[in-house]
C-alpha cells in the first residue's frame, strides 16, 4: 500500500510539474515584448537532411532564426552545425536525445540539459520532470518554450497550416518549427510564410534579440488559455480584420442577440466585433485609433459586400470605446451584463491585471446598423471574400 501511495505521489509530481512549466510556462520564456514587430522562428530536432534547404530559405529573406539542437544530431551532421552559425543564426540546447523528461533520471536530464553550450534549453516535447528547472538553473539555462506551434509534425494541409501560423502570430512570438527529414511540411510552410511575414509587418529576429523575460504565473494562465482561444475562433467561425502585428479587430458572424435598437432587431443577420486582449494592452491611444480605423474600414467593404449582414456591435466592458469609432452605446439585459460583464472582468484582469472601473457599467453594448456603418467606413475598394487576406 506503502509503495502504492509512493508511486501515485510521485506521479501527481510529475504531473503538477508539466502543467506548470510546459502547459502554462511559468518561468519560462515563450514571448517577448507585445509593442515590437519582432517575432522569433525556431528550430528544433537538427541538424538533418532538411537544414540546408532551411538555410536556403532563410537566407533568400534575410532572416536570422534560432536553432535547437540535438548533440545526437550534431555528431552525425557536424559540418551542418558549423554552416548554421556561419550564416548569422543561434544555436541552442535541445538535448543529447529527443527523449521526454519522464523517461529519464536526474543524472541523464543534467547532462541533456548541457549537452549544447548556449544561453537557453528547450526540453524535448516542452515536457518538464519536477527537476527541469533546477537543473536548468545549475547550468546556467533559460527554458525557452513558444507561444505559436507551427504543427509541421502533422500530415496537415502546409497552407491551411501557414494560414494558421499567420493568424496567431502576434508581436513577440516564438513560433516552434522543425529542423527534421521526417516532417516535410517544414519546408512547404516555410514558402508560404517567409514572403508575408516582412510584409505584414513583422520583424523575424534571433532569440536573444527578442527582448523575452520569464513569464509570470498570471502569464502562464494566459498561454494555458490559448488552445481555448483558437478553439472558440474556429467554433464561432471569427475572422481576424488584417493579418499584421497590430491588426486588433475581429468579427463573428452571428443573430443580433438583442436588446432591439433603431436600425438593428434582435435576431437579424449581424457581425460582432472582438478585441485582442493581447496586443491592445501593449498599444498607445493612437495606435488603437489608427489600426481601428484601417480594420473598421476593410470591414465595411465587405459589409458592403453582404446584403444580409444588418449591423455590428459588440457587449463588454471595452465596448465603450467603440463610441470613438461612431457606434451607438445602449444598456445590456441582466443576463448579459452577468455573463459578459463576467467575462470582461476576467480578461481585464488576465491580460492587464487590472480591475474593472467602477465609474463603467461591467458590460455594455456598442452597435451601428448596416446603413450608418457604411456611411460611416466605407471607401471605394474591392471588397474582400475573406477578412483575413490582408
Amino acid at each position: 500500500m506503502e509503495i502504492l501511495i509512493l508511486l501515485l505521489l510521485l506521479l501527481a509530481l510529475y504531473l503538477g510539474a508539466d502543467i506548470v512549466y510546459r502547459w502554462m510556462g511559468v518561468g519560462a520564456v515563450a514571448w517577448g515584448s507585445r509593442s515590437s514587430p519582432k517575432i522569433a522562428l525556431t528550430f528544433d530536432d537538427g541538424p538533418s537532411l532538411h537544414t540546408e534547404a532551411i538555410l536556403e530559405r532563410l537566407r533568400e529573406h534575410g532572416i536570422k532564426a534560432t536553432f535547437f539542437v540535438l548533440q545526437s544530431q550534431v555528431q552525425r551532421y557536424p559540418q551542418l552545425l558549423d554552416k548554421i552559425l556561419a550564416e548569422g543564426h543561434q544555436v541552442e540546447s535541445h538535448g543529447q536525445v529527443h527523449r521526454p523528461a519522464f523517461l529519464l533520471w536526474p543524472w541523464q536530464e543534467a547532462r541533456q540539459i548541457r549537452a549544447i553550450p548556449g544561453r537557453f534549453y528547450r526540453p524535448p516535447h516542452g515536457i518538464h520532470s519536477p527537476l527541469t528547472r533546477l537543473l536548468a538553473k545549475a547550468a546556467g539555462k533559460q527554458v525557452a518554450l513558444w507561444d505559436v506551434e507551427a504543427q509541421d509534425w502533422t500530415s496537415k494541409d502546409p497552407q491551411a497550416l501557414a494560414q494558421r501560423i499567420l493568424v496567431w502570430c502576434r508581436p513577440g512570438s516564438i513560433i516552434l518549427l522543425h529542423d527534421n527529414d521526417r516532417f516535410p511540411q517544414t519546408l512547404a510552410i516555410l514558402d508560404e510564410i517567409l514572403p508575408l511575414l516582412k510584409e505584414l509587418g513583422y520583424q523575424p529576429v534571433r532569440l536573444d534579440e527578442l527582448e523575452a523575460r520569464p513569464l509570470t504565473w498570471r502569464e502562464g494562465l494566459m498561454r494555458a488559455s490559448q488552445g481555448g482561444h483558437e478553439r472558440y475562433f474556429i467554433k464561432n467561425k471569427v475572422q481576424r480584420l488584417g493579418l499584421g502585428p497590430f491588426d486588433y479587430l475581429a468579427v463573428s458572424p452571428c443573430a443580433f442577440p438583442g436588446p432591439s435598437q433603431p436600425g438593428l432587431r434582435k435576431g437579424e443577420p449581424s457581425l460582432e466585433v472582438h478585441l485582442d486582449s493581447v496586443r491592445t494592452p501593449a498599444m498607445t491611444q493612437m495606435q488603437l485609433l489608427r489600426e481601428g480605423r484601417k480594420g473598421f474600414t476593410l470591414l465595411a467593404e465587405y459589409v458592403q459586400s453582404r446584403p444580409e449582414i444588418r449591423g455590428v456591435w459588440g457587449i463588454s466592458q471595452a465596448a465603450t470605446g467603440l463610441r470613438v469609432f461612431g457606434f451607438h452605446l445602449a444598456p445590456v439585459t441582466l443576463l448579459q451584463r452577468l455573463i459578459s460583464g463576467t467575462a470582461s472582468a476576467w480578461f481585464l484582469w488576465l491580460y492587464r491585471g487590472e480591475l474593472p472601473k467602477r465609474s463603467l457599467p461591467l458590460a455594455i453594448l456598442g452597435y451601428s446598423p448596416r446603413d450608418e456603418f457604411l456611411a460611416k467606413w466605407l471607401k471605394s475598394a474591392k471588397a474582400p471574400e475573406n477578412l483575413q487576406e490582408r
